[in-house]
Parts: C-alpha cells; sequence; structure tokens
C-alpha cells in the first residue's frame, strides 16, 4: 500500500474533464492539507480570490477562461505562487507564455503520477520554508515593537524621575532659603547659601535630563552655561560685572560624571565670585571642556582676578569647597593642579 506523504498546504487544482477532476481529487486530496478543484479558469480564479490556496495544478485548453490566461490574474494577486501547468498538447507557445508567466512546472498529459508526487513535494517544501520565514520575521517584527513600546515606557518613567527628582531638590533648596530668612548671622546666610547652589548644580542635572532626549547623558555645554548663570543670579553684586568665557566641546558626559563635573564647577566658580575680584571689579571666568589622549578630558576653570598665594597646594586646601573638589575629583578617577602664573586656574584631567 503506498505511503502518502502529506504536505500542510492548500492546493487548487483546475481541470475540464470531469474524469479527470475525481481522478486527480482521489490522487491528490489526501496529499495536502486542503484541497480545492475548480473545473473551467473563471471559477479556479474566484476560489483562488476566496480562499488563497498556496498552489495551483492547471490544465490549460479550458472554456470560459483558460489556464494561462486564470495564472496571469492569479499571478497579479500574488506573483510568488507556485503553479504547474498540464497539456495534453506539446504546443511552444503555451510552453513558452507559461515560462513567461513564472509556472514552476510544464507536465505533458498523461501525467506521470510519481513525478507529478515528487513536484508537488518540492514545491510544498519551499512554500513551507518561506511560511516558517515570514513568521520568524513577523515574530522579530513584533518583537522589535514590542522592545521599541518598552523603551518609550522606561523613557517616560525615567523622565519623570528625572522630573521628581529635580522638584525636590528645589523644595530642599527653598526651605534652606526660608530657614536663611530666619536668621541674621552672616557666616550662616554664607553657608546656607552655598549649600543652596550645591544643591541646585545638581537639580539642574535632572532638569537637562528630563527636557532632553538623551536620558543617560548630559551636554555639557548646556549644562555648564545654566550652572554659570545660575551662580551668577546668586551674587547678584557682581552680576553684569564678571563675564563668562566658554571653550567647551560638543560632548556628552555620562550622569555619574556630570554630576561631579558640575559639583567641581559650582565650587570654583564660586570661589572666583568671592575670592577673585576685590571691591566688585570687572572681571572673566573661563570654562574650558576638552578631549585629550587616550579617551580622557581636560576641565579647566580659571579668572584673570589678584590670584593667590604661590604657595598654595590645592590638595590638601583647608577650604569646604576646595575639599569636595578634591574628593570629586578622587570619585571621577582624576587628578588636579593649580597653575597660578597669571590669575588662578585649576586643571582637572579624567
Amino acid at each position: 500500500m503506498e505511503q502518502v506523504n502529506h504536505n500542510d498546504i492548500s492546493l487548487l487544482f483546475v481541470e475540464d474533464n470531469e474524469t479527470l477532476r475525481l481522478l486527480y481529487n482521489r490522487l491528490l486530496s489526501k496529499r495536502v492539507k486542503q484541497f480545492f478543484v475548480a473545473e473551467d479558469g473563471k471559477e479556479g480564479l474566484e476560489i483562488y480570490k476566496k480562499f488563497k490556496p498556496d498552489m495551483v495544478i492547471t490544465d490549460i485548453s479550458m472554456p470560459i477562461m483558460d489556464g494561462l490566461e486564470m495564472i496571469k490574474c492569479i499571478k497579479e494577486i500574488d506573483f510568488d505562487i507556485k503553479v504547474v501547468v498540464m497539456s495534453a498538447y506539446s504546443i511552444k507557445e503555451y510552453f513558452l507564455e507559461a515560462i513567461d508567466l513564472g509556472v514552476n512546472g510544464y507536465l505533458i498529459k498523461p501525467v506521470d503520477t510519481k513525478k507529478l508526487y515528487s513536484l508537488i513535494d518540492e514545491l510544498a517544501s519551499n512554500i513551507l520554508m518561506k511560511k516558517e520565514f515570514e513568521e520568524k520575521e513577523l515574530k522579530r517584527r513584533q518583537a522589535e515593537e514590542n522592545l521599541k513600546r518598552s523603551v518609550v515606557e522606561k523613557d517616560i518613567l525615567l523622565k519623570e524621575v528625572h522630573h521628581r527628582v529635580k522638584n525636590n531638590m528645589q523644595i530642599i533648596s527653598s526651605i534652606l532659603k526660608m530657614q536663611e530668612r530666619l536668621i541674621d548671622d552672616p557666616t550662616l546666610i554664607e553657608v546656607l547659601q552655598e549649600s543652596q547652589n550645591r544643591i541646585r548644580s545638581m537639580a539642574l542635572v535632572h532638569e537637562d535630563l528630563y527636557r532632553n532626549e538623551n536620558l543617560a547623558n548630559i551636554k555639557f555645554i548646556n549644562y555648564a552655561k545654566s550652572l554659570a548663570a545660575n551662580l551668577a543670579r546668586s551674587y547678584s553684586e557682581q552680576q553684569g560685572l564678571i563675564k563668562f568665557v566658554y571653550e567647551i566641546e560638543d560632548v556628552l558626559l555620562p550622569l555619574d560624571t556630570g554630576i561631579p563635573c558640575g559639583l567641581i564647577l559650582n565650587e570654583l566658580i564660586s570661589n572666583s565670585f568671592k575670592y577673585a575680584f576685590k571691591d566688585s571689579e570687572e572681571g572673566i571666568i573661563t570654562i574650558k571642556l576638552a578631549t585629550i589622549e587616550n579617551g580622557k578630558f581636560q576641565l579647566e576653570v580659571s579668572d584673570n582676578g589678584i590670584g593667590i598665594d604661590k604657595s598654595f597646594d590645592v590638595e590638601n586646601a583647608k577650604s569646604l569647597g576646595l575639599k569636595i573638589v578634591n574628593k570629586l575629583t578622587q570619585q571621577i578617577d582624576g587628578t588636579i593642579e593649580c597653575d597660578l602664573s597669571a590669575g588662578t586656574k585649576f586643571i582637572i584631567k579624567f
């Protein structure tokens, strides 16, 4: 007894001869998942439009609409459909037209059954491979869409986190400001003001990240300008007299580097405002950031003020601000040096 090789495809068989339709129905219906039969090209085209079978086997010479005309109409719907034509005549014109239509097999009646089975199995294999590839591609696209959706959701959540952190820091800064109004001690007022500036410098980072597309890296030139402007407002008696010069490369710094750099800037710019320009005389504070060898950066903060004693040792400085600068420089695996040849310049490589 012949072992039937069942293919998981659908097949349309078109033949105007009723005896052949019954014969091929018996031969082919058990070899495929779905089997459709039509008696002419017109009916075959209607069945194809309704059920979209994977493969078509058709006679050529038929009334109403012949097989080649039907194939042409089907190819306009799906050019890659697998098609086998059968003909009782070895007519060159039929053969050439069938080739032009891109058929996958041309068989002369009476058809060798084994040859037909072999051709069906081969085409079915190609159809199933294509389906498997399309299913995998669909799953890949769905996974990609899900990933994109997930990234968007996480970005929204992260933006909200940055927004709330900024708001909480502003609340802390406002509390310190309220506390400042309740005291008269100038030294304590100065301490509170410096604390507010440090908090604002961190809040600015989160504000920058909230407003921008990149949620992991800080565009340092924007951050530095915002921070400097904020500090200038804090030292309002010198605002307008002290100018800023920026020589900052357009670079992005990660959050764990950007925040320490911002706090370092906060301390060094504050020092320039407090000590470099006596009697509110005019002056310039310059901020530079450049890439140097081996992927490192060099941050410079300098002023053209009165300068400090040449014996000054930045690494052993006693003031809280410079102690903070030293600690933060260590945190970003950097080194710090001081150039006192003209004004005061701090150079940090990290």
